[in-house]
């Protein structure tokens, strides 16, 4: 995508992101000329192991991100949604008599040939009837593609990426800059475009909406199905433009309230915690919720390896004097809804995810040992996955108990 083209989409960005974004989505790649443009969306939220238990201690893990094709092109479909699973190299390698942690320096970065298929729970929306279509679960491949090398780069060094996205929130900032070298380092592109949204529905939208606004407010969408719209008249094609054209001459100011309404639901975000969370304090000051004062009570001091031998396999990280030890327990479900111009639903299923981390940070003591410092337990729920984060944080808890 050339630089004009960047510079008119960040406006319009400014302009149509939601108020309140409480995810996160990415674009991930953009490719394809005026007729045939399809544009690739990331949930950078959902980040699953899929490693069967008998590879658990294996050199390589599987790792699956949510991954969402937008196409332009009225012979394709609306879009494809799919469960991209890559080989990442694993963090570390257990030992299992010694119970001794290896590291494995090697990482998976944008641009390198990758191991991937597609898992289950991927689908297809038909642009004929808006008819969701099962896409089967294919073999394992090897590609280079910048899509997929770029999705692997996400999925393979997910606790780097949550920590570049965490750190680049400062209070009522988030430091885009900051960010981007962050996950440059990771050969990914530094200007990556972070989005409120995270549905295959809300990509679709946001595709025709403001990449292809053109074609959308000329009434040029495929809709063979007859369900998204009527075709604009002449006045009313002409009064969108001018409405798009008056709003990208505001484009710092409106990018400012963008950047805005991310942090809006960054805010609401650490509210609800705070809100829930106990008189407790973790080392760092910040409040303990219950089950967090309940695992640091319990492990505290305790070395790194127990940690290994009661959980088991970690996604494992190192970065300065800590390492990190996280374990995650989720529920999914898919789904979409789609809906026409004036708001209704003409297609459609419900769907949800939900998703509970326990991350053990180890520090060493005076004789090299490593051994539990703190203990973070986070969550997040989406659509039908509310109600269940607190029965995943239990879980977490309980193995943790054992």
């Amino acid at each position: 995508m050339n630089t004009n083209h960047w510079t008119r989409l960040a406006s319009a960005i400014a302009c149509l992101l939601p108020t309140a974004a409480f995810g996160f989505g990415a674009v991930l790649h953009y490719q394809g000329e005026e007729g045939d443009r399809e544009a690739y969306f990331a949930d950078v939220r959902v980040i699953s192991n899929r490693t069967p238990a008998d590879r658990l201690t294996g050199p390589t893990e599987i790792r699956e991100i949510d991954v969402t094709a937008v196409y332009e092109n009225p012979a394709k479909p609306e879009f494809v949604h799919m469960k991209l699973e890559f080989e990442c190299p694993n963090a570390f390698s257990l030992d299992m008599k010694t119970h001794k942690l290896a590291e494995d320096t090697k990482k998976i970065r944008a641009g390198d040939t990758v191991r991937f298929r597609i898992g289950a729970g991927s689908y297809t929306l038909r642009r004929s009837d808006l008819q969701s279509v099962p896409l089967p679960a294919s073999e394992w491949k090897s590609s280079n593609a910048p899509m997929l090398s770029k999705a692997a780069a996400i999925a393979c060094n997910a606790i780097e990426f949550d920590q570049a996205l965490h750190a680049a929130i400062r209070d009522k900032d988030f430091d885009y800059e900051g960010f981007g070298k962050r996950i440059g380092a990771l050969g990914l592109p530094p200007d990556m475009l972070l989005l409120g949204q995270t549905l295959p529905s809300e990509f679709l939208d946001f595709s025709w909406k403001i990449l292809w606004w053109e074609k959308y407010f000329a009434g040029e969408r495929p809709d063979p199905s007859g369900k998204w719209s009527k075709r604009l008249t002449k006045a009313e094609k002409a009064a969108a433009i001018e409405r798009l054209e008056a709003q990208r001459k505001k484009l710092q100011p409106e990018i400012d309230a963008a950047r805005e309404s991310l942090m809006a639901g960054i805010r609401k975000s650490e509210a609800e915690r705070a809100a829930i969370a106990s008189t407790a304090v973790r080392p760092d000051g910040k409040k303990l919720t219950p089950i967090e004062a309940n695992l640091i009570t319990l492990w505290k001091g305790r070395p790194e390896a127990e940690v290994v031998r009661v959980m088991g396999n970690p996604q494992f990280n190192q970065a300065g004097d800590s390492r990190f030890l996280r374990y995650t327990r989720y529920w999914e479900k898919p789904g979409f809804t789609a809906f026409n111009a004036q708001g209704a639903v003409v297609g459609g299923e419900m769907g949800g995810y939900a998703e509970c981390f326990a991350e053990f940070r180890t520090r060493q003591d005076g004789n090299g040992e490593w051994r539990v410092e703190d203990v973070l337990v986070r969550s997040t729920f989406e659509g039908d996955g509310l109600g269940r984060t607190r029965s995943l944080c239990e879980d977490v808890a309980r193995a943790a108990s054992r």
